[in-house]
């Protein structure tokens, strides 16, 4: 499969226009084949994801988080320089999806919202307003199924001899012109040119951005709820901070570092807020209920999701996923026995 045709579809959940402006999603790595025969997929970039990768056999690595924030020089033997290397040495690509997944509330960062089946879920920090058109085309033969990874195409499917197209509609001019070079040659009959059917617009329109909040089908006591979030997140612990709620009906949460979004969530009456990465001073001065459950736990279950759904979308196509680990532990020390471990009382004598 090429090389391109891959990017193209992670890109149809991933959107470039996406992406928040400071982001490095996007290639990483550029490699030297134009087709790849196995695709590997991770969170984190590591040395030993990409050397697990590698020994697979994938020729394009998808992470999320990327390589590097700002363009670095490979002056420093580290980990930047470990993963370069490996990756150059064998002629392969790697590609963040990083806020340009994050903000794609249809596809899998979207996995908890809908594991909690919360309803009207509403985008905290739009991104980009995305109308679509769709566009039937009629031919006399079955339908090209590359058309589907032409530049632009965001949906497609073949009913019959009818192709329906879902695009933007600054992407559709081009898409047109493409499928009739495509499926008009020089001894073609005129009569066998597809046939373009007006367009119809798709309403409501699309909006893409960071966090959500959504109502649960049924509230929950918060005890009841924490433990469901618990299960749902993998962990069997999680921090909270700030007023918690007796019941909670109204969900709000954002992979990731979210905490900046957690006023945005409680000014639309979010109950709680689940995040990762709670700093000290947040948790103080939160305003609502803030549930840390850690950057990992949703996003390493997001790119597994993610993975899964590119197996679907990449038949014939090895998809692997590589399962990380969280690299912040808990560590439970045994008691100390007799001592009070060197601290000062609370209560001097």
């Amino acid at each position: 499969m090429k090389r391109s045709e891959i990017i193209s579809v992670i890109e149809k959940t991933a959107l470039p226009a996406s992406a928040a402006q400071w982001d490095r999603s996007g290639i990483q790595v550029a490699g030297h084949d134009a087709k790849a025969t196995a695709l590997a997929v991770c969170l984190d970039p590591t040395p030993a994801a990409v050397a697990a990768a590698l020994d697979l056999g994938a020729d394009v690595i998808l992470s999320h988080h990327p390589l590097v924030m700002a363009p670095r020089a490979l002056d420093t033997l580290d980990d930047h320089h470990a993963v370069a290397s490996a990756v150059l040495a064998r002629g392969a690509w790697l590609y963040a999806a990083h806020t340009s997944l994050d903000a794609n509330p249809d596809g899998p960062v979207g996995w908890l919202a809908r594991e909690l089946s919360l309803t009207a879920p509403e985008v905290l920090e739009p991104t980009l307003r995305q109308e679509r058109l769709t566009r039937c085309i009629v031919a006399a033969t079955t339908p090209a199924p590359h058309w589907a990874h032409l530049p632009g195409v965001l949906a497609y499917r073949v009913l019959g001899n009818t192709a329906v197209i879902s695009c933007e509609a600054a992407d559709w001019p081009a898409i047109r012109a493409a499928i009739l070079a495509d499926a008009c040659g020089s001894d073609t009959p005129r009569d066998a040119a597809p046939a373009f059917l007006p367009a119809e617009p798709e309403l409501p329109a699309r909006i893409f951005g960071f966090g959500l909040v959504g109502d649960l089908p049924e509230p929950l006591e918060f005890t009841a709820f924490v433990r469901r979030l618990h299960g749902l997140a993998g962990r069997a612990h999680c921090h909270v901070s700030g007023p918690a709620p007796t019941i909670v009906r109204r969900v709000g949460y954002c992979t990731g570092s979210g905490s900046s979004l957690a006023d945005a969530a409680f000014a639309r009456d979010a109950d709680v807020f689940v995040t990762g990465d709670v700093k000290y001073h947040t948790a103080l001065e939160a305003r609502g209920c803030l549930l840390d459950v850690g950057h990992f736990a949703l996003e390493e279950e997001m790119m597994r999701r993610f993975a899964h759904g590119l197996r679907t979308a990449l038949p014939g196509l090895p998809v692997h996923f590589l399962p990380s680990s969280d690299p912040l532990r808990l560590h439970l020390p045994v008691p100390p026995t007799g001592t009070d471990g060197g601290r000062v009382p609370e209560h001097p004598a």
